[in-house]
């Protein structure tokens, strides 16, 4: 038994350590630096590699904490409770094992029993999912303690949430140092405008089926919390690109509301088991632990029960340009391709409940492609959906990992129209046809600064920032002369084609001319000048 093995290593706990007050975004940035060179320094140098291992420690002593005040909790409301490290499980608890002084033995003990034991518990799903294929790959027991260590003046369990929120948001923020990483880290400025464009609400079930680390779903439920809040209780601060973000605390809640929250309305599901561990341990700290992440791809694999499950709003940044098996390809998926991002979107199409909204990051190339399956998506699109808004974003945005040029889309399915849930079939009806299609008309924006430079630095420029003016002008769908729409009749002439550049309108300087009969009498009166002021200087010479 892993408990047995542990009691080899127990050693007498000392007093817990004081924890400082007023410990903020800065120390929490110090303390993720400092983790981060330590690893670096012991040769752990691949970005995703040192965020899990780092999100692991976070995790067990996060763990260690919680369970110290349910515990407390427990006792003092004399209430039964089942201790998580209770008996020989004593020693599997952060403030235990954190006293062991030789590093062999420690680094020994997390590597083979810490983890062991995490994997084999049975009354806490989240923690067994969360270390089923968890490996140590710090280096060294040295290096080990010397990260252990460093935690030794914080109490991550008496940090407000946004300031855990912010500790792993600025651990993620590494993952942009590698490009192959970057496919995981959407810029958060574009996630908060598509998520306030789709504007999700309580009581909605959330969905993002390539969740990565789980941006899109902290994001939702960030906007949710603010728009269920006193005024009096916002915080606003202001950004890396200077502009006021908002936060609030959800006290506007019913408690029925705070646990549905809690529990039913985020889902997401990512092919990756290093990026799925991340996320998850986003949503932790961001108090979303009874959210629902599986391990699950979302357009490829044999049939399961999330086939034919429907969503109120899905938001998501799925992988561009990969190209697919088909052979491995979900039979549930409405179009024919292999290309990820045109299987992608056919898979919210089936997805999104009747009523519901969709925010889709997508490259440009799907929105004007000539393949037969890039017509055929876009015109499902179309016809099953209302498509709102493309927002068109400049080529920087996802540097210094990508320079892909990408466009948001906005949509929503209409109520009371019956549409196909599979295979290639398309049978639509109800009132709320226009010609076939459920679209009327489509509104572009096209954003040329977005706050950043665009180049690899991404500094700041906060005097350059097209995404307040989209955000005002959204509700109405203002025409400006960054923003315009296109009736789905122009759309269809054009092939179905959605890039905002094609229905831009084109502007034509008109110059007023004078009568020409006062430009006659004008040039008439000019060479009678001419004339007379010659005379006079031949009878001068």
């Amino acid at each position: 038994m892993v408990a047995d093995r542990a009691e080899t290593y127990r050693v007498k706990p000392s007093a817990p350590p004081t924890t400082p007050t007023g410990l903020d975004n800065t120390a929490v940035k110090s303390l993720i630096d400092r983790l981060c060179d330590k690893l670096w320094a012991a040769g752990v140098t691949n970005p995703i590699t040192y965020v899990e291992q780092i999100s692991y420690l976070v995790f067990l002593k996060m763990l260690d904490e919680t369970e110290a005040d349910r515990e407390r909790e427990a006792r003092l409301s004399k209430r039964p409770y089942k201790p998580l490290f209770a008996g020989k499980n004593e020693a599997f608890r952060w403030s235990e094992w954190t006293q062991i002084t030789d590093t062999t033995k420690l680094y020994k003990f997390v590597r083979d029993d810490v983890f062991d034991f995490m994997r084999s518990l049975g009354n806490r799903d989240d923690v067994r999912r969360f270390f089923a294929d968890a490996q140590l790959q710090i280096p060294d027991g040295h290096t080990l303690r010397d990260c252990l260590d460093l935690f030794r003046d914080f109490s991550l369990s008496d940090l407000d949430t946004d300031i855990k929120g912010d500790l792993y948001e600025n651990l993620l923020q590494r993952l942009g140092t590698q490009a192959q990483a970057g496919q995981f880290l959407t810029p958060r400025h574009l996630i908060r405008a598509i998520v306030k464009m789709v504007d999700p609400h309580i009581g909605q079930r959330i969905l993002d089926p390539a969740f990565g680390t789980g941006g899109f779903l902290v994001a939702a439920y960030e906007h949710i919390k603010l728009a269920n809040s006193d005024p009096k209780s916002v915080v606003t601060k202001i950004n890396g690109n200077g502009q006021p973000v908002s936060r609030g605390y959800g006290d506007k809640l019913s408690q029925d509301q705070w646990k549905f929250l809690k529990q039913h309305t985020f889902f997401g599901f990512d092919v990756d088991r290093h990026i799925v561990n991340l996320g998850t341990m986003n949503l932790v700290l961001h108090d979303l632990d009874r959210s629902t992440v599986e391990r699950r791809d979302s357009i490829a694999g044999p049939a399961d029960k999330w086939d034919d499950e429907q969503f109120d709003v899905i938001l998501a940044n799925p992988p561009f340009s990969g190209s697919m098996n088909t052979n491995r390809i979900r039979d549930c998926l409405p179009v024919e391709s292999t290309k990820t991002e045109i299987l992608f979107l056919g898979l919210m199409i089936r997805a999104l409940r009747e009523g519901g909204r969709c925010g889709v990051i997508v490259p440009e190339g799907l929105l004007f492609g000539a393949t037969k399956s890039h017509r055929e998506i876009r015109r499902k699109l179309l016809t099953e959906c209302d498509v709102q808004a493309v927002v068109s974003f400049p080529g920087g945005c996802f540097k210094p990992y990508s320079g892909v040029k990408t466009s948001a889309l906005i949509f929503s399915k209409p109520v009371g129209r019956v549409t196909s849930r599979g295979g290639n079939a398309d049978a639509v009806s109800g009132d709320t046809a226009y010609n076939g299609f459920a679209t009327k008309s489509v509104w572009f924006y096209e954003i040329t600064a977005d706050g950043f430079s665009l180049d690899d630095k991404r500094q700041p420029t906060p005097d350059k920032n097209d995404f307040p003016d989209l955000i005002a002008k959204w509700p109405k769908r203002e025409t400006s002369e960054r923003s315009w729409s296109a009736t789905i009749e122009q759309i269809q002439a054009a092939d179905f084609n959605l890039t905002a550049g094609r229905y831009k309108p084109v502007t034509v300087e008109t110059v007023k001319h004078d009568d020409p009969k006062k430009i006659l009498r004008e040039v008439t009166a000019l060479e009678s000048e001419i004339t007379d002021r010659a005379g006079k200087l031949l009878k001068q010479l």
